[in-house]
Protein backbone atom coordinates (compact mmCIF):
# COMPACT_ATOMS: atom_id res chain seq x y z
CA UNK A 1 0.00 0.00 0.00
CA UNK A 2 2.61 1.96 1.17
CA UNK A 3 4.68 1.91 -2.39
CA UNK A 4 1.38 2.27 -4.21
CA UNK A 5 0.79 5.91 -3.07
CA UNK A 6 4.09 6.83 -3.11
CA UNK A 7 4.34 5.99 -6.20
CA UNK A 8 1.52 8.03 -7.32
CA UNK A 9 3.34 11.33 -5.70
CA UNK A 10 6.42 10.45 -8.42
CA UNK A 11 3.87 9.99 -11.28
CA UNK A 12 1.84 12.99 -10.39
CA UNK A 13 4.75 15.52 -9.69
CA UNK A 14 6.72 13.53 -13.14
CA UNK A 15 3.19 14.49 -14.91
CA UNK A 16 2.83 17.78 -13.95
CA UNK A 17 6.63 18.62 -14.22
CA UNK A 18 6.67 19.96 -10.64
CA UNK A 19 9.91 17.52 -9.81
CA UNK A 20 13.04 19.97 -10.82
CA UNK A 21 15.87 17.70 -10.19
CA UNK A 22 19.45 18.65 -12.76
CA UNK A 23 21.17 15.18 -14.11
CA UNK A 24 23.99 14.75 -12.20
CA UNK A 25 27.29 15.86 -12.50
CA UNK A 26 30.48 13.94 -11.86
CA UNK A 27 33.71 14.84 -10.04
CA UNK A 28 36.78 12.16 -9.74
CA UNK A 29 38.07 9.65 -11.24
CA UNK A 30 35.61 7.68 -13.22
CA UNK A 31 37.24 4.45 -12.52
CA UNK A 32 37.03 5.22 -8.86
CA UNK A 33 35.97 1.52 -7.11
CA UNK A 34 33.28 3.50 -5.12
CA UNK A 35 30.27 6.11 -6.05
CA UNK A 36 28.87 8.55 -3.41
CA UNK A 37 25.69 9.20 -4.61
CA UNK A 38 24.71 12.93 -3.04
CA UNK A 39 20.80 14.75 -3.58
CA UNK A 40 21.06 18.79 -2.67
CA UNK A 41 18.87 21.65 -2.72
CA UNK A 42 22.82 23.56 -2.63
CA UNK A 43 23.63 25.62 -6.22
CA UNK A 44 26.71 23.93 -7.86
CA UNK A 45 28.22 27.09 -7.80
CA UNK A 46 28.62 27.65 -4.24
CA UNK A 47 29.76 23.50 -4.15
CA UNK A 48 31.80 22.51 -6.69
CA UNK A 49 35.09 23.76 -5.28
CA UNK A 50 34.10 21.76 -2.15
CA UNK A 51 33.49 18.79 -4.33
CA UNK A 52 36.18 18.90 -6.31
CA UNK A 53 38.52 18.87 -3.08
CA UNK A 54 36.86 16.05 -1.77
CA UNK A 55 36.99 13.75 -4.95
CA UNK A 56 41.17 15.36 -4.79
CA UNK A 57 41.27 14.04 -1.45
CA UNK A 58 39.57 10.83 -1.72
CA UNK A 59 40.25 9.31 -5.03
CA UNK A 60 38.87 5.90 -4.73
CA UNK A 61 35.48 7.62 -4.19
CA UNK A 62 33.50 8.78 -7.05
CA UNK A 63 31.11 11.56 -6.60
CA UNK A 64 27.62 12.69 -8.26
CA UNK A 65 25.58 15.56 -7.24
CA UNK A 66 22.26 16.22 -8.19
CA UNK A 67 20.44 19.54 -7.61
CA UNK A 68 17.58 19.21 -6.22
CA UNK A 69 14.49 21.53 -5.09
CA UNK A 70 13.68 21.59 -1.66
CA UNK A 71 10.37 20.40 -1.65
CA UNK A 72 11.30 17.33 -4.48
CA UNK A 73 14.29 16.21 -1.83
CA UNK A 74 11.40 15.46 0.42
CA UNK A 75 9.24 13.59 -1.41
CA UNK A 76 12.07 11.75 -3.06
CA UNK A 77 13.42 10.42 0.14
CA UNK A 78 10.09 8.89 1.58
CA UNK A 79 9.27 7.45 -2.21
CA UNK A 80 12.32 5.38 -1.37
CA UNK A 81 11.06 2.15 -2.68
CA UNK A 82 10.37 3.98 -5.95
CA UNK A 83 13.18 5.85 -6.61
CA UNK A 84 17.26 5.61 -6.44
CA UNK A 85 18.36 6.17 -2.79
CA UNK A 86 20.93 8.96 -2.98
CA UNK A 87 23.68 8.50 -0.19
CA UNK A 88 23.54 11.50 1.50
CA UNK A 89 20.66 14.59 0.89
CA UNK A 90 21.60 18.22 1.59
CA UNK A 91 18.90 20.83 2.21
CA UNK A 92 18.04 24.50 3.31
CA UNK A 93 14.50 23.01 4.66
CA UNK A 94 15.61 22.69 8.23
CA UNK A 95 11.94 21.62 8.83
CA UNK A 96 11.41 19.13 5.90
CA UNK A 97 14.91 17.31 6.73
CA UNK A 98 13.66 17.23 10.76
CA UNK A 99 10.58 15.66 10.28
CA UNK A 100 12.37 12.82 7.77
CA UNK A 101 14.35 12.39 10.72
CA UNK A 102 11.32 12.14 13.07
CA UNK A 103 9.77 9.67 10.61
CA UNK A 104 12.05 7.21 10.35
CA UNK A 105 13.61 8.12 6.64
CA UNK A 106 17.37 9.45 8.15
CA UNK A 107 19.85 6.39 10.04
CA UNK A 108 22.46 7.44 12.79
CA UNK A 109 25.67 8.48 12.45
CA UNK A 110 28.64 9.04 15.02
CA UNK A 111 32.09 9.92 14.54
CA UNK A 112 35.06 12.54 16.62
CA UNK A 113 34.11 15.39 14.10
CA UNK A 114 30.13 14.93 14.65
CA UNK A 115 31.02 14.53 18.05
CA UNK A 116 32.46 17.92 18.38
CA UNK A 117 29.70 19.93 16.45
CA UNK A 118 27.46 21.37 18.83
CA UNK A 119 24.50 20.19 20.13
CA UNK A 120 22.28 23.09 18.57
CA UNK A 121 23.70 22.28 15.55
CA UNK A 122 22.48 18.38 15.57
CA UNK A 123 19.93 16.14 16.12
CA UNK A 124 19.39 12.89 17.34
CA UNK A 125 23.21 12.00 15.38
CA UNK A 126 21.13 12.28 12.42
CA UNK A 127 20.79 15.61 11.36
CA UNK A 128 24.39 17.65 11.01
CA UNK A 129 24.07 21.01 10.42
CA UNK A 130 27.05 22.74 8.58
CA UNK A 131 26.56 26.18 7.29
CA UNK A 132 24.80 28.85 9.01
CA UNK A 133 23.51 31.92 6.77
CA UNK A 134 21.60 34.92 7.15
CA UNK A 135 18.01 35.29 5.11
CA UNK A 136 18.44 38.79 3.20
CA UNK A 137 16.41 41.49 1.07
CA UNK A 138 18.60 42.01 -2.43
CA UNK A 139 18.02 45.66 -4.17
CA UNK A 140 19.12 46.41 -7.52
CA UNK A 141 20.43 49.58 -6.25
CA UNK A 142 19.78 51.49 -10.30
CA UNK A 143 16.23 50.51 -10.66
CA UNK A 144 14.90 50.82 -6.76
CA UNK A 145 12.64 54.04 -6.06
CA UNK A 146 13.82 55.94 -3.38
CA UNK A 147 16.05 55.42 -0.50
CA UNK A 148 17.28 51.83 -0.27
CA UNK A 149 15.45 50.36 2.55
CA UNK A 150 16.99 49.27 5.87
CA UNK A 151 14.11 46.75 7.16
CA UNK A 152 10.63 45.33 6.94
CA UNK A 153 9.08 48.89 7.60
CA UNK A 154 11.02 50.80 5.23
CA UNK A 155 10.20 48.22 2.74
CA UNK A 156 6.73 49.24 3.25
CA UNK A 157 6.80 52.82 3.29
CA UNK A 158 8.22 52.90 0.05
CA UNK A 159 5.15 50.22 -1.00
CA UNK A 160 2.96 53.08 -0.25
CA UNK A 161 5.54 55.92 -1.71
CA UNK A 162 5.92 54.26 -5.38
CA UNK A 163 2.76 51.53 -5.41
CA UNK A 164 2.42 51.84 -9.02
CA UNK A 165 6.16 51.53 -9.35
CA UNK A 166 6.41 48.71 -7.06
CA UNK A 167 3.52 46.81 -8.67
CA UNK A 168 4.96 43.10 -9.84
CA UNK A 169 8.39 44.39 -8.97
CA UNK A 170 9.03 42.41 -5.58
CA UNK A 171 9.91 38.28 -6.21
CA UNK A 172 9.63 36.10 -3.17
CA UNK A 173 9.38 32.16 -3.10
CA UNK A 174 6.40 30.05 -3.71
CA UNK A 175 5.43 28.66 -0.20
CA UNK A 176 3.82 26.09 -2.42
CA UNK A 177 6.39 24.97 -4.41
CA UNK A 178 9.49 25.87 -1.85
CA UNK A 179 10.50 24.25 1.16
CA UNK A 180 12.75 26.61 2.18
CA UNK A 181 10.29 29.14 1.41
CA UNK A 182 7.38 27.66 3.20
CA UNK A 183 10.09 27.86 5.94
CA UNK A 184 11.26 31.05 5.93
CA UNK A 185 7.20 32.54 5.91
CA UNK A 186 6.46 30.79 8.65
CA UNK A 187 9.58 31.85 10.62
CA UNK A 188 8.22 35.54 9.80
CA UNK A 189 4.63 35.03 11.11
CA UNK A 190 6.68 33.73 14.11
CA UNK A 191 8.90 36.59 14.34
CA UNK A 192 6.52 39.11 13.74
CA UNK A 193 3.36 38.78 13.02
CA UNK A 194 1.79 42.24 12.51
CA UNK A 195 4.61 43.31 10.63
CA UNK A 196 4.20 39.85 8.03
CA UNK A 197 0.29 40.86 7.60
CA UNK A 198 1.04 43.95 6.59
CA UNK A 199 3.38 43.29 4.34
CA UNK A 200 1.31 40.05 2.90
CA UNK A 201 -1.31 42.95 2.66
CA UNK A 202 1.21 45.13 0.49
CA UNK A 203 2.81 42.01 -1.59
CA UNK A 204 -0.76 40.98 -2.26
CA UNK A 205 -1.81 44.35 -4.00
CA UNK A 206 0.98 45.04 -5.54
CA UNK A 207 1.55 41.90 -6.90
CA UNK A 208 4.26 40.05 -5.92
CA UNK A 209 6.16 37.57 -8.15
CA UNK A 210 6.41 34.09 -6.53
CA UNK A 211 9.25 31.83 -7.62
CA UNK A 212 10.09 28.12 -7.06
CA UNK A 213 13.96 28.85 -6.80
CA UNK A 214 16.55 31.81 -5.29
CA UNK A 215 18.42 32.36 -8.73
CA UNK A 216 15.47 33.04 -10.67
CA UNK A 217 14.55 36.03 -8.14
CA UNK A 218 18.17 37.22 -8.60
CA UNK A 219 18.41 36.83 -11.87
CA UNK A 220 15.17 39.15 -12.20
CA UNK A 221 16.56 41.53 -9.51
CA UNK A 222 19.84 41.55 -11.65
CA UNK A 223 18.16 42.22 -14.99
CA UNK A 224 15.70 45.30 -13.54
CA UNK A 225 12.77 43.01 -13.91
CA UNK A 226 12.72 43.40 -10.28
CA UNK A 227 13.27 45.96 -7.89
CA UNK A 228 13.42 43.81 -4.70
CA UNK A 229 13.90 40.12 -3.66
CA UNK A 230 12.39 39.31 0.01
CA UNK A 231 13.81 36.35 1.92
CA UNK A 232 16.59 35.19 -0.13
CA UNK A 233 19.62 32.87 1.10
CA UNK A 234 22.54 34.87 1.87
CA UNK A 235 25.17 32.64 0.44
CA UNK A 236 23.71 33.18 -3.05
CA UNK A 237 22.70 36.70 -2.74
CA UNK A 238 26.21 38.16 -1.25
CA UNK A 239 27.80 35.81 -4.51
CA UNK A 240 25.79 37.92 -6.99
CA UNK A 241 26.35 41.24 -5.06
CA UNK A 242 29.59 40.57 -4.90
CA UNK A 243 30.24 40.64 -8.59
CA UNK A 244 27.48 42.94 -9.32
CA UNK A 245 27.75 46.81 -8.85
CA UNK A 246 23.85 46.69 -9.65
CA UNK A 247 23.06 44.96 -6.33
CA UNK A 248 23.14 45.20 -3.09
CA UNK A 249 22.25 42.51 -0.21
CA UNK A 250 20.58 44.07 2.81
CA UNK A 251 20.10 42.57 6.29
CA UNK A 252 16.58 43.74 7.59
CA UNK A 253 18.05 45.57 10.77
CA UNK A 254 14.41 44.79 12.39
CA UNK A 255 15.74 41.51 12.29
CA UNK A 256 17.79 38.91 10.41
CA UNK A 257 16.86 35.18 10.33
CA UNK A 258 19.75 32.99 10.51
CA UNK A 259 19.11 29.50 8.40
CA UNK A 260 21.03 26.19 8.63
CA UNK A 261 22.00 24.02 6.03
CA UNK A 262 21.94 20.52 7.40
CA UNK A 263 22.51 16.78 5.47
CA UNK A 264 21.31 13.95 6.31
CA UNK A 265 22.36 9.70 5.55
CA UNK A 266 18.62 8.00 4.26
CA UNK A 267 17.66 4.92 5.54
CA UNK A 268 19.08 2.23 3.36
CA UNK A 269 21.25 4.51 1.56
CA UNK A 270 23.57 2.20 -0.68
CA UNK A 271 27.16 4.16 0.49
CA UNK A 272 26.48 5.43 3.78
CA UNK A 273 30.09 4.60 4.84
CA UNK A 274 31.17 7.21 2.23
CA UNK A 275 28.83 9.90 2.90
CA UNK A 276 29.64 9.63 6.90
CA UNK A 277 33.34 10.47 5.21
CA UNK A 278 32.12 13.48 3.27
CA UNK A 279 29.79 14.66 6.13
CA UNK A 280 32.98 14.92 8.23
CA UNK A 281 34.49 16.68 5.46
CA UNK A 282 32.22 19.09 5.14
CA UNK A 283 32.82 20.23 9.29
CA UNK A 284 36.34 19.87 8.49
CA UNK A 285 39.04 22.87 8.93
CA UNK A 286 39.15 22.81 5.49
CA UNK A 287 35.81 22.82 4.44
CA UNK A 288 34.64 25.47 6.69
CA UNK A 289 37.09 27.73 5.80
CA UNK A 290 36.91 27.09 2.23
CA UNK A 291 33.34 28.13 2.83
CA UNK A 292 34.54 30.95 4.81
CA UNK A 293 37.56 31.93 2.03
CA UNK A 294 35.93 31.68 -1.09
CA UNK A 295 32.68 33.28 -0.20
CA UNK A 296 30.97 30.01 -0.44
CA UNK A 297 29.10 29.73 2.21
CA UNK A 298 28.67 30.50 5.75
CA UNK A 299 30.41 28.24 7.98
CA UNK A 300 28.79 26.44 11.28
CA UNK A 301 31.71 26.64 13.16
CA UNK A 302 32.21 29.96 15.16
CA UNK A 303 35.98 29.17 14.72
CA UNK A 304 36.20 30.73 11.57
CA UNK A 305 34.10 33.26 11.78
CA UNK A 306 36.46 36.05 12.15
CA UNK A 307 35.42 39.71 12.89
CA UNK A 308 37.31 40.99 9.87
CA UNK A 309 36.58 38.89 7.14
CA UNK A 310 33.89 40.41 4.39
CA UNK A 311 31.60 36.90 4.38
CA UNK A 312 30.53 37.16 7.76
CA UNK A 313 27.54 38.42 9.06
CA UNK A 314 27.31 41.37 10.28
CA UNK A 315 23.18 41.97 11.28
CA UNK A 316 22.91 45.87 11.77
CA UNK A 317 19.93 44.41 14.32
CA UNK A 318 18.62 41.11 16.17
CA UNK A 319 19.34 37.83 14.36
CA UNK A 320 16.82 35.31 14.84
CA UNK A 321 18.18 31.50 14.83
CA UNK A 322 15.84 28.83 13.04
CA UNK A 323 16.73 26.28 15.91
CA UNK A 324 17.02 22.75 14.53
CA UNK A 325 14.53 21.96 17.40
CA UNK A 326 11.00 19.89 17.65
CA UNK A 327 9.44 23.36 17.52
CA UNK A 328 9.75 23.38 13.33
CA UNK A 329 7.24 20.12 13.24
CA UNK A 330 4.41 22.34 14.22
CA UNK A 331 4.79 24.42 11.53
CA UNK A 332 4.91 21.29 9.33
CA UNK A 333 1.42 19.91 10.84
CA UNK A 334 -0.70 18.85 7.99
CA UNK A 335 -3.70 20.79 9.10
CA UNK A 336 -1.53 24.16 10.29
CA UNK A 337 0.08 23.98 6.89
CA UNK A 338 -2.67 23.98 4.90
CA UNK A 339 -4.31 26.78 6.62
CA UNK A 340 -0.79 28.71 6.75
CA UNK A 341 -0.95 28.36 2.19
CA UNK A 342 -4.42 28.95 2.45
CA UNK A 343 -3.71 32.49 4.39
CA UNK A 344 -0.78 32.96 2.06
CA UNK A 345 -2.74 32.09 -1.19
CA UNK A 346 -5.86 34.49 0.26
CA UNK A 347 -3.53 37.58 0.88
CA UNK A 348 -1.49 37.72 -2.02
CA UNK A 349 -4.72 36.98 -3.73
CA UNK A 350 -3.78 34.06 -5.78
CA UNK A 351 -6.12 31.83 -7.24
CA UNK A 352 -4.17 29.16 -9.14
CA UNK A 353 -4.82 25.88 -7.97
CA UNK A 354 -0.94 24.91 -6.97
CA UNK A 355 -0.08 20.88 -7.96
CA UNK A 356 1.32 20.60 -4.64
CA UNK A 357 -1.84 20.54 -2.48
CA UNK A 358 -2.94 17.46 -4.69
CA UNK A 359 0.20 15.72 -4.44
CA UNK A 360 0.61 16.97 -0.03
CA UNK A 361 -3.17 15.03 0.18
CA UNK A 362 -1.81 11.86 -1.05
CA UNK A 363 1.38 12.02 1.40
CA UNK A 364 -0.96 13.08 4.07
CA UNK A 365 -3.54 9.73 3.23
CA UNK A 366 -0.32 7.36 2.80
CA UNK A 367 1.39 8.65 6.32
CA UNK A 368 -2.04 8.12 8.31
CA UNK A 369 -2.11 4.36 6.78
CA UNK A 370 1.33 3.40 7.79
CA UNK A 371 0.81 5.43 11.31
CA UNK A 372 4.05 7.85 10.20
CA UNK A 373 2.67 10.61 11.92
Amino acid sequence: MKSYFLLIILISLFMNGSLRAAEPVWFGDENAPRILTINSALDLASFEPILKEFAALHPSIRVSYRDVNTLDLYYLVIAEQAAPVPSLVISSAMDLHLKLVNDGYAQTYQSDVTDQLANNFKWRNQLFAFSLEPIVMLVNKNAFPGDLPEDRQSLLQTIRQHGKYMRKRIGTYDIRQSGVGYLLASQDARQADATWGRLLEAFGSHDIQTYCCTHEIIDDVADGKLVLGYNLLGSYASQRARDDDRLKMILPKDYTLMLMRAALIPKGAPNARDAGIFLDFLLSDKAQAMMQNQGLLFPIRPNFNNDDDHYVVHAPGPTGIIELDQQLLVGRDYAKQQRFIHNWEVALEINDEPIQANVEDVVKEDNQIMKIE
